[in-house]
């Protein structure tokens, strides 16, 4: 199978205003009503929330959910028909609701619950490392975590850039230890928690019965799933990788090498802000990147109207 693969971003792509075109051509109001219903002013972070607003997790992955199933709609009304897709932690939710495997209302009470959860996150941080190996910053990683202070590679965006998460005391010591080892660059991140580390179990635990109460159907074509680090085919595989997916690091490197190999030709970024098309064109030597970010832009790709 070769075609288009959709990709979709993950927390920290999230900005103000991101659905107000979406929200003003009345697009996926379903969704609005079931984050309302479940307590979420999705209509006002959608809309008018801040910056601030919406770096909350309760607030970002509603809004992020929202946005990426409405361009995969548009794109869908318009005649596209995807052969892949993926997404970057949250965004997997909107790939699985691409894909058939997980109803588009399902997967916002879903996230929903997964958002309160990871709310409630223990004590943690994480950073950003740019330009230093991954092998070597596992291996930095490694001695922190062994000398009491846990610290470990929680995100494999690309060949160059890495995120590491733990305990601050944790990333704070990896932090000074990669800039010494050459690392052109590290990024403190503005999170509410050490995610994809082994300190998310609490949070882990608490989803474990949403994922568990979510049907989960066979996908209508192959999925990324990042905490895999590969493409799958069946809800078995799809489920298995939302159970551990909080806890997992984010294998995002390999994911899109193995959506590649499967065949993906053109990689359609669909969110706000461009997150993953720089990430892809690190992974891939001159991959076919789209970013498609409003109502137009998703009518002028599904129409073939490409700059």
């Amino acid at each position: 199978m070769k075609g288009d693969a959709l990709v979709f971003p993950g927390q920290g792509a999230q900005a103000p205003g991101m659905g107000r075109e979406f929200v003003g051509r009345g697009c996926s109001l379903d969704l609005i009503e079931v984050a309302e219903a479940e307590g979420v002013p999705l209509r006002w972070l959608l809309l008018d929330a801040g910056a601030e607003d919406l770096r909350q997790t309760e607030a970002a992955q509603p809004a992020l959910f929202y946005t990426g199933v409405a361009i995969f709609r548009l794109l869908s009304a318009g005649g596209l028909v995807p052969s892949f897709a993926a997404g970057h932690s949250l965004g997997e939710y909107c790939a699985l609701v691409a894909a058939g495997a997980i109803a588009p209302e399902a997967g916002m009470r879903l996230v929903i619950r997964r958002a309160r959860a990871m709310a409630g996150a223990p004590p943690g941080t994480m950073a950003a490392v740019l330009g230093l190996a991954p092998q070597v910053l596992e291996s930095i990683c490694a001695e922190v975590s062994a000398s009491g202070s846990l610290c470990v590679l929680a995100n494999d965006n690309s060949p160059q850039q890495q995120v590491v998460s733990g305990s601050a005391a944790g990333v704070e010591e990896v932090s000074r230890r990669a800039r010494e080892a050459g690392a052109r660059r590290v990024v403190p991140l503005q999170v509410g928690g050490a995610f994809h580390s082994p300190l998310m179990a609490g949070p882990a635990a608490l989803f474990a019965p949403a994922i568990a109460e979510t049907e989960i159907a066979e996908p209508s074509f192959p999925v990324g799933v990042g905490a895999l680090g590969r493409v799958v085919s069946s809800a078995v595989e799809i489920r298995r990788g939302l159970e551990v997916q909080l806890q997992s690091p984010v294998l995002w490197t390999a994911t899109v090498r193995a959506l590649e190999a499967a065949g993906a030709l053109r990689f359609l970024e669909c969110g706000a802000g461009a997150t993953l098309g720089p990430l892809i064109k690190r992974v891939l030597e001159a991959p076919d990147v789209v970013q498609v970010d409003s109502p137009q832009r998703a009518a002028e790709v599904a129409e073939g109207m490409l700059p």
